[in-house]
């Protein structure tokens, strides 16, 4: 199957990455309900980047992938709890960029759908695959079907062996040589992660 390489730019345009090798088969289109991607785009200012029912879009891929072009300066990332998903954004404007671990050792990067720029994304990132988490979505007139966790959770892991065998698996331009993240994280205290979530 063809790839192609999609642009990522924020809100502002200050800030400006490419993913690279991007097609339904170099990664995994899924959505996610739960309360702490709807908290996220809260503490950003950023819920008209949710889906309806209060979903987070996100392309599943290994970082290898991604390449930061322009605005480096701008990146930063923040925590909900201090073993909490590392969310990457661009300080300029506040658009939530993409999600990781706290670490390197799975090659896995989810990359936030609405940040993808050109025509066409639809059919370059293929159908979603898993919709996750859904009892913790807000009510609204969409009905929701959960399906295809434990898919996408195999499709990460073989994400990453595959990585592993092409030498690609600390490949990550967000972590540095020794592991550890290229910008500190902000961790939100107790008191604003509960501000933040619906």
């Amino acid at each position: 199957m063809a790839t192609t390489d999609v642009q990522l730019r924020c809100n502002c345009g200050k800030f400006g990455a490419k993913l690279k090798n991007v097609s339904p088969k170099t990664g995994s289109r899924v959505q996610c309900h739960c309360k702490d991607c709807q908290a996220g785009a809260h503490v950003l200012g950023a819920q008209d980047q949710l889906l309806p029912r209060g979903g987070s879009d996100l392309f599943q891929t290994i970082p290898a992938n991604l390449e930061i072009t322009e605005g480096a300066e701008h990146l930063a990332c923040f925590r909900l709890s201090p073993k909490g998903l590392m969310r990457w954004y661009a300080s300029c404007c506040n658009t939530p960029m993409f999600n990781t671990l706290g670490h390197n050792k799975l090659a896995f990067v989810g990359v936030l759908v609405p940040v993808m720029q050109g025509s066409g994304i639809e059919k370059v990132i293929g159908k979603t695959i898993a919709v996750a988490h859904t009892k913790d979505a807000p009510i609204g007139a969409k009905s929701l079907k959960e399906f295809g966790f434990n898919r996408a959770g195999f499709n990460i892991l073989a994400r990453h062996f595959g990585a592993l065998m092409r030498g690609q698996s600390k490949e990550n331009p967000l972590f540095d040589e020794t592991g550890s993240p290229v910008v500190v994280p902000r961790v939100l205290s107790k008191e604003e992660r509960r501000a933040a979530t619906p």
